[in-house]
């Protein structure tokens, strides 16, 4: 994925060839290098092409898409239940992945309750998501 060169003389065919794919969908153009003035016009062209899609078309990833599985309406934030030290036990939980490996940050709603402990457990992975995007930015 990306330009590549393309130098066909059996066919008269130079020029730079971009290609990506996104989402299960192929973009793909030619510029020759009769077409944009030489070989420097049609690699201009092309980047400006490439660069175009690329500006509209994040990468793939997990990050923002919302699991089947998840009870919160809010990605990498959950509500789970289960036994601490045999008793019940309720938490919201936000979950990333750094380095890796997954982390996670469950706040107690015996301890914060129900609604304060999903806004930090919001708060934690909104928070995540603002360093994550520091560190990859994205093009708008």
């Amino acid at each position: 994925m990306g330009i590549c060169r393309i130098d066909q003389p059996s066919k008269s065919n130079f020029g730079y060839y971009v290609r990506i794919r996104w989402r299960g969908v192929i973009y793909a153009k030619f510029f020759s290098d009769k077409k944009h003035g030489g070989v420097d016009g049609a690699w201009a062209a092309a980047e400006a092409y490439f660069n175009e899609l690329d500006a509209k078309m994040p990468p793939d990833s997990k990050i923002g898409m919302l699991s089947s599985r998840n009870n919160s309406g809010i990605v990498g934030v959950s509500r789970a239940e289960g036994i601490k030290r045999n008793s019940p036990y309720a938490h919201w939980q936000a979950w990333w992945t750094a380095g890796g490996k997954t982390k996670t940050a469950c706040f107690s709603i015996r301890k914060y309750g129900e609604e304060e402990a999903k806004r930090l457990a919001v708060e934690a992975r909104k928070r995540w998501e603002a360093e994550y995007f520091l560190d990859h930015p994205q093009n708008p």
